[in-house]
């Protein structure tokens, strides 16, 4: 899928490029249609159906992001997220067990 061709806010394709190379390309498929939203994104687990993410920029901090996790019996909700901590939640969250340095 080409990120920068998808109808999003500039920032989340940009975050949803370093999200591929540091998680890897197969860490999560993109949910397109439950959010149409352009400053937001539902990111899927690969395996599991009620695990799933929905990343936003809404309300944030330049450089910032929201995230909004959703397992099967439950959910967790974080605000103003810097980078790295956001890789390190989306790693725990689909189960990715290495993170790749950006180039």
């Amino acid at each position: 899928m080409n990120i920068w061709a998808l109808d999003k806010h500039q920032d989340i394709r940009h975050v949803l490029l370093l999200l591929a190379e540091q998680l890897g390309p197969d860490a999560f498929t993109l949910d397109l249609e439950a959010s149409r939203d352009p400053c937001a994104v539902f990111l899927q687990h690969r395996a599991e159906q009620g695990v799933r993410a929905w990343l936003h920029v809404l309300g944030q901090a330049p450089g910032r992001y929201g995230l909004h996790l959703e397992y099967p019996a439950t959910s967790e909700t974080f605000d103003n997220l810097g980078l790295s901590s956001l890789v390190g939640v989306l790693a725990v969250h689909f189960d990715v067990s290495e993170i790749q340095p950006l180039p």
